[in-house]
């Protein structure tokens, strides 16, 4: 006698609609976001009001009668949203789709009259027009609709496809859900053109669906295998990243630069123009003073727009925020940075020596000048006038044609001294004043134009700039040396984090270190605790051949030379091996550690990413794909991580 298995409810699973080049793929929530979505689902049978659950670490709202999950912080087309139950597969399909919940409820309806009789085989005509055949538990099978006054054309033929029930019996990856604790908040700004990779993705599919979720992938994979007792014990949570996008305002309906563009661009080689358009322009309305003033106003307001609205569903957040500049990006944030006030400097005056007598009287006294002041009060000049004088003003006053020169001399001087109290390297080791700070990249930076810097509502703790051109700028703008001594008013560190074969990337620790120090960048460990093998295949040669030469002028300089006991033991020692050949690249490093200025309190600033082997071998061809897949380098948040949760320890290594 068989025993008929008991019908048992299916689990219901909730998905969304993502369009991925222009076609539908459905995607399952989080098991913890699915199981929200049908606490309020039952609710919402009971009560005639909206319910409304946030998904995806609160970074989307789902509206439940409406079936739509909407994007919070930025602007995106509202997707579908499933209850489903029951899937089906082409034979030339990759995945399985889930049926409508309206087709879900027909579906569940006959598989339980089928179970509860055991009457299988049975005929379920959809209201679509296509027959579903229930032939056992395990065999479920849906067949073309079918016309009995004309057979189906060749191309309206399709083939039949298998149907699923429950979510169990598919292949799909149910997310594990996000921590609900947030540690550390990641604002990432753009770089030139609405590209943000290699696929030439906007940055709203970057902050959604792709990189900056691999971003938020790769943080929390990093802390699992890291932290994981930390993260067990609920000591750590996670940290968000949050895209910035300023490209879409710049290129709106509001500037109508586009089209002004558009009206002069030559309609030969189009696609070349259009990139160009789309991508270098960026780089000449930042030197704009018109839109450069747009491009730091949309940045600023937009990252303390999505800053609000972050603290506004996270109310208990008390953690840090940090700031990620992509290419003209982190220029942009660079300029940010350098022109914020603090409250702890709003109130420090930095006297400049100008329009007081007993200024001029101190400054003449210095130089020995005094016995003229009685000529200056007659005329009531006091240093600002005295620095407006020309040496035949001084003549018609009656200055002697010595002191009358000493005047000039020190009146040249005197008019520097305005630009060096006012240049962020004077600010950097003096402190800052809120007017100071504004006037600072118009004095020093000489290409650059006069902005209004807006004020960020918050203090970041690391500012990452990747793939940069801070350095380059900073040179053509008249700004050669950092004073080491300099840092940014509001922010404590700063990393500069470059692929060796991004053309676009510059260093920033040459600009702080004296000329004749030649400090290689950092190297960032591999997020698997090791270097890749051909980088420690090209050092052990490298370090092979240094030992061969070295002892082969060892042997040179024993035979050349006069034989000497002293000498003979000298080069003996000198060819025996010492404990630093057997110290790794960087323990070697970390041993020989130089204070790089205060930019990142004393700690290195360039830290290079490890190329693969292929990039070894084309690097002409992995030039631009390096200054594009920044968002997707697992490595990247490695350093975030160490910089956000202190040193993490490295696996399976000798580094």
């Amino acid at each position: 006698m068989n025993v008929v298995e008991p019908y048992e409810p299916i689990q219901h699973h909730w998905f969304y609609n993502q369009q991925v080049d222009s076609k539908d793929s459905w995607q399952p929530f989080s098991r913890e976001d699915s199981q929200r979505l049908e606490d309020a689902y039952s609710r919402v049978g009971k009560n005639e009001k909206d319910e409304v659950v946030a998904t995806d670490g609160r970074r989307y709202d789902v509206r439940l009668r409406e079936r739509k999950r909407y994007s919070v912080y930025w602007e995106q087309k509202p997707a579908e949203v499933r209850r489903c139950s029951w899937f089906h597969k082409g034979s030339k399909d990759m995945n399985y789709t889930p049926y409508s919940e309206e087709l879900c409820n027909l579906l569940e309806d006959a598989y339980m009259i089928a179970m509860t009789l055991e009457e299988w085989k049975t005929n379920l005509e959809l209201p679509t027009g296509e027959t579903v055949i229930l032939h056992n538990p395990k065999l479920m099978i849906q067949y073309p609709s079918s016309c009995k006054e004309f057979p189906p054309s060749p191309n309206e033929r399709t083939q039949p496809r298998t149907l699923k029930r429950g979510i169990e019996n598919i292949p799909v990856e149910i997310p594990e859900g996000e921590p609900e604790i947030v540690d550390h908040l990641v604002f990432m700004v753009h770089g030139i053109g609405p590209a943000c990779d290699i696929r030439l993705r906007g940055i709203v599919q970057c902050g959604d669906m792709f990189d900056l979720n691999e971003f938020r992938n790769a943080s929390d994979s990093l802390i699992k295998s890291h932290f994981r007792q930390s993260e067990d014990s609920c000591i750590i949570g996670r940290v968000e990243y949050l895209p910035v996008n300023w490209h879409k305002v710049l290129h709106g309906e509001t500037t109508g630069v586009d089209k002004e563009i558009e009206r002069i661009t030559l309609p030969s080689i189009s696609r070349l123009r259009q990139f160009s358009n789309d991508t270098v322009l960026d780089l000449f309305f930042y030197n704009s003073a018109t839109y450069c003033q747009t491009i730091v106003d949309t940045v600023a307001s937009e990252i303390n727009r999505l800053h609000s609205l972050f603290l506004q569903r996270h109310p208990h957040f008390t953690g840090h925020v940090s700031l990620v500049g992509h290419s003209l990006g982190s220029l942009i944030l660079f300029d940010l940075l350098t022109n914020q006030d603090t409250d702890l400097h709003e109130d420090t005056h930095v006297d400049t020596g100008c329009g007081s007598n007993e200024s001029l009287e101190e400054a003449l006294k210095g130089h020995g000048l005094e016995e003229h002041l009685n000529i200056l009060h007659r005329e009531q000049m006091d240093m600002e006038s005295l620095m407006l004088c020309s040496e035949k003003d001084l003549k018609d006053i009656g200055i002697p044609l010595g002191p009358r020169k000493k005047m000039m001399n020190c009146v040249k001087k005197w008019k520097v001294i305005p630009e060096i109290l006012y240049s962020p390297v004077f600010i950097g080791a003096h402190g800052r004043n809120g007017k100071v700070c504004s006037v600072a990249l118009i004095v020093i930076f000489i290409l650059q134009v006069s902005i209004d810097y807006p004020q960020l509502a918050f203090h970041p703790q690391a500012f990452f700039a990747m793939g940069s051109p801070i350095g380059m700028f900073l040179i053509v703008r008249g700004l050669k040396r950092i004073d080491p001594n300099y840092s940014f008013p509001t922010c404590k560190s700063f990393y500069n984090i470059f692929h060796p074969f991004d053309p676009v990337a510059y260093r920033i620790e040459p600009m702080i270190l004296s000329p004749d120090m030649d400090l290689p960048p950092m190297l960032i460990p591999h997020h698997k605790g090791r270097k890749r093998m051909h980088l420690e295949l090209k050092e052990g040669l490298t370090r092979v051949s240094s030992d061969l030469l070295g002892s082969l002028r060892m042997v040179w300089q024993s035979i050349s030379q006069v034989p000497a006991p002293a000498l003979a033991e000298g080069a003996i020692s000198s060819m025996t091996p010492t404990d630093e050949a057997e110290v790794s690249p960087m323990e070697q490093e970390e041993r020989n550690f130089t204070k790089v200025g205060t930019l990142n309190r004393g700690r290195r600033i360039d830290f290079v990413l490890q190329e693969t082997p292929i990039e070894s071998f084309n690097e002409y061809l992995f030039a631009i794909q390096s200054h594009l897949c920044y968002w997707e380098s697992v490595d990247t948040a490695l350093l975030v991580l160490r910089e956000i949760y202190g040193n993490i320890p490295a696996r399976n290594t000798n580094l």
